[in-house]
C-alpha cells in the first residue's frame, strides 16, 4: 500500500483518496477521543468522494437535483401549452 505522499504524487485521485481513507480509519482507531469528530468528518467526506468517482453515489429521493429537474419539466410543458 502506498503512503499518502506517494499516492498524491502519482496523480491518481482514486489511489490518493483510498490511501487517505485508510490513513484516517487507522487514526480514528488509535487517537484520543477529542479528535474523533474531526477525523470522522474528513473520513466521511473522503468516502463520499470515492463514491462519486465510482459512480455509486445515489441521491436521495427529493434531492435538490430531482426537484430542479421536475420544476424544469413543468416549465417546458406549460411553455408548450401556452404556445399551442
Amino acid at each position: 500500500m502506498a503512503n499518502n505522499l506517494t499516492a498524491a504524487k502519482s496523480g491518481d485521485r482514486k489511489l490518493a483518496l483510498e490511501t487517505l481513507r485508510d490513513t484516517l480509519a487507522a487514526q480514528i482507531d488509535t487517537t484520543e477521543a477529542n479528535v474523533h469528530a474531526q477525523l470522522s468528518a474528513q473520513y466521511r467526506a473522503t468516502l463520499l468522494e470515492l463514491a462519486e468517482i465510482a459512480g455509486t453515489l445515489t441521491k436521495p429521493k427529493g434531492s435538490l437535483d430531482e426537484l430542479k429537474h421536475r420544476r424544469e419539466g413543468r416549465r417546458t410543458t406549460s411553455d408548450a401549452s401556452a404556445n399551442a
